[in-house]
Parts: C-alpha cells; structure tokens; sequence
C-alpha cells in the first residue's frame, strides 16, 4: 500500500535518480512480463499480485538506489 509519503520522496529526487529510473523501467517491464508468461508462479513482491507495470516500477524501486551506494 503506498503512502502520501512517495509523492514527498519523488518530488526530492536527484535528476541522475530519475534518469536511472526511465532507463530501467524497460528493462524490468520486459522482465516483468516474462515473468508472467513463465509458469513459475513467483512474483516480483511476494504476497502481492501488482500489474505488470507496477512490479516493474516495484523491481526498479529495488535494484536502482544499489546505484548510489559507495
């Protein structure tokens, strides 16, 4: 469930941040529905069956703040 506070922590996003975030957002996306198209049954956040752009947006949440780090 997302909060008001996303739209705080969007609105102060360095300008590299959301670059990294356009340019992935793709790539999850395809990952995303060939995820779906598998029959493995796992899903980007367990527990929860989001739609296919929100698990892309889910799984680049993740994987993209690794960026910055060090």
């Amino acid at each position: 469930m997302t909060t008001g506070g996303d739209k705080k922590h969007r609105k102060g996003d360095s300008f590299e941040y959301r670059l990294l975030m356009a340019a992935s957002l793709p790539i999850f996306l395809v990952a995303a529905i060939v995820g779906r198209v598998l029959p493995s049954g796992e899903h980007a956040v367990p527990g929860e069956r989001l739609s296919v752009i929100g698990e892309a947006r889910a799984a680049a949440d993740t994987y993209v703040p690794f960026a910055f780090m060090g």
